[in-house]
């Protein structure tokens, strides 16, 4: 049947009836000794074929950029204290911003009715810190103080250097690190003891913070033991409330804190040769990937449908991003794990202020990598899946001729997400990224 299908493609437009009785001749003449009533195997589709191919960078990968910048510290769930940490040296600080004190309680009065107090005061309390032991780096117990914010201060935008950094205003601390402080207190936190420590105040030490619309209102905590990073997930605080009601009850009130400000003075400077995600503010890594349409390897698929192969959208299985997880400075690195993400950006030539498209992961929520892989674990593989950007690519322009993107960015999820970020080995050497792609293709039909 293979040489008639040759004859068809030799004939010209004006000849296709003859040919159409041509290859009903022909395809008699091959097919005269079957029988209609017999299968024979050689007329069966033959099996499609599932395997695997590793694109190494050079085939499908360029243009790898680490841009940071993005969110600020004042948006994390959580903050660092650190003091004299790591070979680098980092000091950091967390400056905290409380409510309002509450303006009414329920009591109960002598009959035992519960009402509503208006007319209450507050003689003293205490800060809770709550702390995340496993992602802090102490095993014994640390000291810690807490003092009163002098300076008026915007919380978005402080930093280790000012108090107020934005392109409105930007005002320096008189100290570097939130300074000065007034001295409140001092408390030894033990994490064999629980997850939090307590700063206990006085009437007038609490009254400091009365007025959170006070820019100058504002604690700052900081750690006094070096060579040691705690992790705070959390803080209040905490006021005895004196009712008029029932003066001889002690009620408990708080005034959670309404924002949070990490501040610290190590920067870290882009990997000349990697890959950056995560910290804050945060870091994304952008790369141009392309996927090939035609291939000619690996041997398998050669065998399976000749080479060279046109690559079409629905071969696709699956496509992964292989990298290879790279330790970072001490300083910055992971001590938990952290969640990374990959989205498709929408303008390379507007990096790195490009918007991204929606997340290309199944599950929409990001890939949880192990911190475990910056660390001890270094040269881990981490696959993120980008099957959704590879069928995009090779399915060309959209119904409304848009181009699918070619660059996509990795990045924390959400961002910022921590303190700390991952890295990746970027292009050169054993550990350079690779392009794993799961394909289904269906050998050529061959008639006998």
């Amino acid at each position: 049947m293979t040489r008639a299908v040759a004859m068809i493609h030799a004939l010209r437009h004006e000849d296709r009836l003859g040919a159409s009785a041509l290859v009903l001749a022909v395809g008699l003449a091959a097919c005269g000794e079957e029988s209609p009533t017999t299968v024979d195997v050689g007329l069966l589709p033959v099996e499609p074929v599932t395997l695997q191919i590793y694109l190494p960078w050079a085939e499908f990968g360029s243009d790898v950029a680490v841009y940071g910048g993005y969110a600020t510290p004042e948006q994390l769930d959580e903050s660092i204290l650190a003091r004299s940490y790591a070979a680098e040296g980092l000091d950091a600080h967390t400056l905290v911003r409380f409510t309002s004190f509450p303006t009414a309680v329920s009591v109960r009065d002598s009959t035992n009715t519960l009402r509503t107090d208006t007319n209450i005061s507050f003689y003293g309390g205490w800060v809770v810190v709550f702390f995340d032991t496993i992602a802090s780096t102490n095993t014994g117990p640390v000291d810690l103080a807490v003092g009163a914010i002098q300076t008026a201060w915007h919380p978005p935008s402080a930093n280790w250097e000012f108090a107020a950094d934005t392109v409105a205003d930007q005002q320096p601390w008189p100290e570097p690190g939130g300074g000065p402080v007034q001295p409140l207190t001092t408390r030894t936190w033990d994490p064999a003891q629980g997850d939090s420590v307590q700063f206990f105040l006085d009437s007038a030490q609490v009254a400091l913070w009365d007025n959170p619309f006070d820019p100058a209102s504002g604690a700052r905590i900081e750690l006094l033991t070096a060579g040691e990073r705690l992790r705070v997930i959390g803080g209040a605080l905490r006021l005895h409330t004196r009712s008029t009601i029932n003066p001889d009850t002690v009620l408990i009130s708080t005034a959670g804190a309404q924002q949070v400000t990490l501040i610290y003075d190590v920067e870290a400077p882009p990997p000349a040769d990697g890959m950056r995600v995560g910290g804050a503010p945060a870091w994304r890594t952008a790369l141009d990937v392309v996927v090939p349409s035609v291939l000619n390897g690996p041997p398998e698929l050669c065998a399976a449908v000749g080479c060279p192969f046109t690559l079409n959208a629905s071969d696709i299985n699956y496509a992964g991003l292989q990298l290879r997880s790279r330790r970072p400075t001490l300083a910055f690195q992971p001590t938990d794990s952290m969640t990374i993400d990959v989205r498709p950006v929408l303008s390379r030539a507007s990096l790195p202020k490009s918007p991204v498209g929606a997340s290309l992961l199944p599950n929409q929520t990001g890939l949880r990598v192990d911190g475990a892989a910056f660390g001890a674990l270094e040269g881990s593989l981490v696959e993120i899946p980008i099957t959704v950007y590879a069928r995009a690519f090779l399915s060309g322009p959209d119904p409304a001729g848009r181009l699918p993107p070619t660059t996509i960015a990795l990045l924390s999820a959400p961002e910022p997400s921590s303190f700390a970020f991952g890295e990746f080995f970027g292009p050169g050497g054993p550990n350079e990224p690779v392009l794993r792609l799961v394909v289904t293709v269906s050998p050529p039909l061959e008639l006998q």
